[in-house]
C-alpha cells in the first residue's frame, strides 16, 4: 500500500513538472511568434512594447529555463519540437513557427489529457 501510494505521489509529481515545462515552452514560442509578427508588420509600437516587457535578458533566461525543463521532462516529441524550434527561430520562418506552436498544443493535449 505504502508503495503503491509513493508510486502514485512521483506519477503525480512528473506529470506536474511536464505540464509546467510544456506551459514555459509554450510561453517561449508564442512570446517568439507575437514578436515576429509585430517585426514582420513593421508595427514598431506594439513591438517596443512587447521588448520592454520582455527585455532580450529576460527572454533569453526565460527560454534556457523552458528547454531545460522540456528536456528534462518532456517526452521524445517534445524535445523533437525544441529542436524544429530553434532551426525555425534561427531562420526567422514564421509560418513554420506559427504551424509548430499548433503542432506542440496539440502534443500537449494529448499527452496531458493521458492519465
Amino acid at each position: 500500500m505504502v508503495a503503491q501510494s509513493r508510486e502514485a505521489e512521483q506519477r503525480t509529481y512528473l506529470r506536474k513538472e511536464r505540464r509546467d515545462a510544456y506551459f514555459a515552452a509554450l510561453r517561449v514560442a508564442v512570446l517568439d511568434v507575437r514578436r515576429l509578427r509585430y517585426e514582420h508588420a513593421r508595427k514598431v509600437r506594439k513591438l517596443r512594447e512587447v521588448e520592454r516587457y520582455w527585455t532580450k535578458t529576460k527572454r533569453i533566461e526565460m527560454s534556457m529555463e523552458a528547454l531545460i525543463a522540456l528536456h528534462a521532462f518532456g517526452s521524445d516529441e517534445a524535445r523533437q519540437f525544441s529542436v524544429a524550434w530553434r532551426v525555425a527561430t534561427e531562420a526567422n520562418d514564421l509560418d513554420t513557427m506559427q504551424r509548430l506552436v499548433e503542432q506542440f498544443r496539440a502534443l500537449m493535449r494529448v499527452e496531458l489529457q493521458e492519465g
